[in-house]
């Protein structure tokens, strides 16, 4: 930015000082100067017009500089932005000068060096905002990138299994191929009943190893075209297509009593997981509805599994749909 495009604040109720800088500014090429000798004022000119530097006298009759410095911080903190606060005053005593800095205030100057400070101060204050504002945008930018990968991310971190959109998207696909081709769409739900205390009792590395070995056994347990996902923390899904009915068939009792009351290795030794299961299916029959409404009945039945500890299995019912 040109030296003469930096916007700066003044905010004095003395016009001899206002003078010196408004001299001293022009004379070094600062074009872009809106004074003023009220201090509400010129948060208000903030909030509209944002500056980089504001030069403002310690004493004022309707607010200090301290007062004036803390709520411009405050601003900026609302706003994402840094300006640069600078205060004029002729003391020197350290308490005041740590009262202002914890206030925010960035530097002091002494009203009497005015005319041979003042330039090279607002020179230094502006290079200094301008590499904080940069960082705040930044930042700013990498946060938002962040937002966007947690919503399009598909993969869950500590198994390498698709997420919940992830699920959703890939159900969607196997009820279409179920319709299209003939067949049954099926949704088989894990759910984890003591995660909870798991989560308790051992840091979240552990935890990670334990979610980690029990999505890689689902994946040793399923056909190789079947998809293992995790959609919850405490929920893992198996999808998949059935040329028939479906049902708690060998297929499905052989996964439930594989990790049924199972233990898995970690760094920690052998930690029990306690799981239900819960499956769901749609057919030309039942009709074939979107993922989510299949996903509803899967996730009601995995109360009454871990209740009883059985598989719990049935038909996707478009009346319960309604």
């Amino acid at each position: 930015m040109p030296q003469e495009d930096i916007p700066i604040i003044v905010v004095d109720d003395a016009k001899f000082s206002s003078a010196i800088i408004a001299k001293a500014l022009r004379a070094g090429g600062f074009n872009n100067v809106r004074f003023t000798n009220n201090p509400l004022q010129a948060l208000r000119s903030l909030g509209k017009w944002p500056a980089e530097v504001v030069i403002a006298d310690w004493l004022m009759l309707t607010m200090d500089g301290i007062e004036l410095a803390r709520r411009i911080k405050k601003l900026d903190e609302a706003e994402h932005r840094f300006t640069y606060a600078m205060l004029l005053t002729a003391r020197d005593d350290t308490e005041a000068l740590q009262e202002a800095l914890n206030a925010g205030v960035d530097d002091f100057l002494n009203k009497a060096h005015l005319r041979t400070q003042l330039l090279p101060r607002v020179i230094a204050a502006h290079r200094f905002a301008r590499k904080q504002n940069d960082l705040l945008a930044a930042n700013h930018q990498l946060r938002r990138k962040l937002r966007d990968m947690q919503t399009t991310d598909l993969v869950d971190p500590a198994t390498g299994l698709g997420n919940v959109r992830y699920t959703l998207d890939k159900l969607g696909d196997i009820l279409k191929q179920a319709e299209t081709r003939g067949g049954t769409a099926c949704l088989i739900l894990v759910g984890l009943q003591n995660l909870a205390i798991v989560q308790q009792q051992f840091e979240q590395s552990v935890v990670d190893e334990l979610m980690s070995a029990l999505g890689t056994r689902l994946r040793q347990l399923v056909r190789p075209l079947d998809t293992v996902a995790r959609p919850e923390p405490d929920l893992f899904a198996i999808l998949l297509t059935q040329s028939g009915p479906t049902g708690s068939g060998e297929t499905f009792r052989r996964i439930f009593d594989s990790l049924y009351m199972r233990s898995f290795k970690t760094s920690r030794g052998f930690i029990p997981i306690v799981i239900g299961m819960s499956i769901c299916s749609a057919d030309a029959s039942t009709g074939f509805p979107g993922a989510k409404l299949l996903m509803e009945p899967a996730f009601k039945g995995m109360t009454p599994s871990f209740e009883s500890g059985t598989i719990t299995s049935r038909a996707f019912d478009p009346v319960d749909a309604i």
